[in-house]
């Protein structure tokens, strides 16, 4: 049993390393079955081990570990810890992505390349368990890294489509600017804690390797090094400025797009930012930039996501904006409420993806809902699920995103450096994001449709392999909230939160002891404002977009406004780093390869084999073939000879 941590991952990296292999001879059903069946197994062995957490005195496990280098004083091992909140990040990767490898089965089953498709999947799972379980920095960044990785292959993975692979480069270099400004923040915490190890003697999140960081120098970098850890949680989760390229990777499958956006690549900077959340407590100035920068980005992001015809670019920017909130969360101190909304937001945004992926699948690949209308009666059990999903996002009380939302909204009015304004913004954020997602939801299901003859032919309820994960996610789109059914206490309905009292002081669970102060009566009046704005703005844009007949309400005037076109450009974002930052690096690279290059490199070889060229002939008109051309040389090479000896010896 104390090597069942290391089998979690492993599952998965067997299973792309015999598809990667031998899949293509696995053929279709063979390569798909066995990456889900390896996922299945993970998420058994997943919930074995929290079982054992449970029961282990410190709720902590640690598995045998191996010595990866040694290096003078710095000594890395490959070792797996598992707490509380690794175990809650096991069972969302694994299980999701469990139902997401059953669901590829369907959607992919016409895919030439179905093997490496499903290496690709299983080697993305892989690294991101390595991510959350690792006991130390060093293989924390391994599987950060192995992400980036994994992910442009998923995105890129239609290598015939230019787009694809345009967003797979775009993914990858946006990521490592994060990745840097996290690399340097490991350089400095082993440079005052003397480890990468986050528990132990000297733990970068234990009481006595503080104090000692502290005594070494620390406090001069307290803030530096949770703000660059914030850059780098930045880029793997899509914050301002580094946002720019998830709304791009919706190239890839539309499975891709769920496992990223939903469970498991974007949550990372959340979990960093929750693992590591004693650095951050301890400066309140790096708090107070998450809490800006997450508010900053739910808004920019909601407000691009008004203004989407495409299905998925529409749940890509409600994925940034619902990262924003969880961002937004931290940075008020409540880890435990932005933990609590990646839990929700897996179940609901997966669904979401899912079924917009049922409905490409019926559109035979069309994605703008202006040629979609009609589809409820087309695809019940889709529009079913995904009905409820709009539900749970929306904040539609007693669904799983109302109880988290809440959390996130009452921390933001009263958390730290919470206040009136900035719960005002987030509830603003909420509105938006109900109304572009019942947005959503009127222009593909209802009215009339759209499309063309071709399609209306070809529409059908998606298979059950795909229909089978849209109703076990929905039933935990319902059902899941209740971990942490605080916002009923406005009620006075005293529930436990199983959720909170799970993670306990691995997020700095706000007890009795440490409760927000904020009296009942306001309480209520934040559930009930909030309530009544989700259910507002749902039925104000439900009664409006099914009345759209072209699945469009806005006039050509309107669409030609600034506004308008500033939200649906994105704010500008593209065109903003491609005039400051590519361009100019195309025009620095293109000068370096005529100059340095061209000029130099290729200069100097050529002018080298010129030069030799040209000794060469110089010397073959010594080999003419005569005799006695040999031997006059031979009679002038003698007399050389003897005259340099005569001259050496009068000397």
């Amino acid at each position: 049993m104390e090597l069942l941590p290391w089998i979690v991952p492993l599952l998965p990296l067997v299973g792309f390393l015999i598809n990667a292999l031998i899949g293509v001879r696995l053929g279709k059903p063979g390569a798909g079955l066995l990456a889900t069946v390896m996922l299945w197994a993970a998420f058994a062995c997943s919930l074995v081990l929290l079982g054992q957490v449970q029961a282990a005195p410190e709720k902590r496990l640690f598995s045998p570990e191996f010595v990866w280098f040694n290096a003078d004083t710095l000594s890395v091992s490959f070792k797996l810890s598992i707490d509380t909140l690794t175990a809650l990040m096991l069972l969302i990767i694994t299980g999701v992505g469990a139902l997401i490898h059953g669901y590829s089965m369907g959607y992919m089953s016409h895919e030439k390349n179905y093997s490496r498709y499903f290496a690709y999947l299983n080697l993305f799972v892989f690294f991101m368990l390595l991510l959350v379980m690792s006991s130390n920095l060093v293989g924390m960044f391994v599987g950060w890294e192995g992400v980036g990785l994994a992910s442009y292959l998923l995105i890129g993975f239609w290598q015939e489509k230019k787009s694809a692979t345009d967003a797979g480069k775009k993914a990858f270099i946006v990521n490592r600017i994060g990745d840097a400004a996290l690399l340097i923040a490991l350089f400095l915490i082993f440079r005052h804690f003397g480890t990468f190890e986050f528990y132990g003697e000297k733990g970068i999140l234990t009481k006595t390797g503080i104090e000692a960081a502290l005594g070494n120098g620390y406090g001069l970098v307290s803030t530096t090094v949770p703000i660059l850890l914030f850059i780098g949680a930045c880029g793997k989760s899509a914050q301002l400025p580094l946002h720019v390229w998830l709304a791009d990777a919706m190239e890839g499958p539309t499975p891709v797009s769920a496992l990223i956006h939903a469970a498991t690549m974007v949550t990372a900077g959340v979990y960093l930012l929750c693992r590591t959340h004693e650095l951050f407590l301890m400066a309140p100035g790096a708090m107070t930039l998450v809490a800006i920068v997450g508010l900053l980005t739910a808004l920019v992001a909601a407000s691009i996501g008004l203004a989407q015809n495409d299905i998925k670019k529409v749940l890509a920017y409600s994925t940034v904006s619902q990262l924003g909130l969880m961002f937004l969360a931290c940075g008020s101190g409540a880890f435990a409420a932005a933990m609590f909304h990646v839990t929700t937001h897996a179940f609901f945004k997966a669904l979401l993806f899912l079924g917009s992926g049922s409905v490409i699948h019926a559109m035979s690949g069309e994605q703008d809902m202006r040629k979609m209308g009609g589809l409820a009666k087309k695809l019940p059990i889709t529009y079913a699920t995904m009905f409820i999903g709009t539900l749970a996002i929306s904040g539609i009380p007693l669904l799983s995103g109302f109880f988290s939302k809440d959390e996130i909204l009452l921390n933001a009015f009263a958390g730290q450096a919470g206040n009136a304004f900035q719960w005002g913004l987030a509830l603003l954020v909420s509105a938006m994001t109900a109304f572009y997602m019942w947005r959503m939801m009127a222009k593909t299901f209802l009215g009339e449709f759209r499309g063309t003859e071709e399609q209306a032919h070809h529409l059908h309820e998606s298979p059950i392999s795909m229909t089978a994960p849209l109703g076990i996610l929905a039933v935990l789109s319902v059902f899941s909230g209740y971990l942490n059914p605080a916002a009923l206490k406005a009620f006075a309905i005293n529930l436990p939160d199983t959720f909170g009292h799970f993670l306990g002081e691995n997020v700095e669970w706000r007890t009795e002891a440490n409760a927000l102060a904020v009296s009942h009566n306001t309480e209520l009046m934040l559930v009930l404002a909030s309530s009544a704005i989700a259910i507002l703005v749902s039925l104000f844009a439900w009664s409006k977009y099914k009345k759209a007949t072209n699945g469009d309400l806005l006039t050509e005037k309107q669409r030609q406004s600034g506004w308008y076109r500033l939200v649906y450009q994105k704010w500008g974002f593209d065109e903003l780093y491609n005039a400051l930052f590519v361009r100019p690096g195309k025009q620095l690279a293109t000068w370096l390869w005529r100059v340095a290059d061209l000029r130099g490199v290729d200069g100097l070889v050529q002018g080298a084999g010129n030069m030799i060229g040209s000794l060469s002939n110089l010397l073959s008109r010594f080999q003419n073939g005569y005799v006695r051309s040999y031997a006059l040389t031979m009679l002038v090479g003698v007399v050389l000879v003897i005259l340099t000896s005569l001259l050496g010896r009068g000397r």
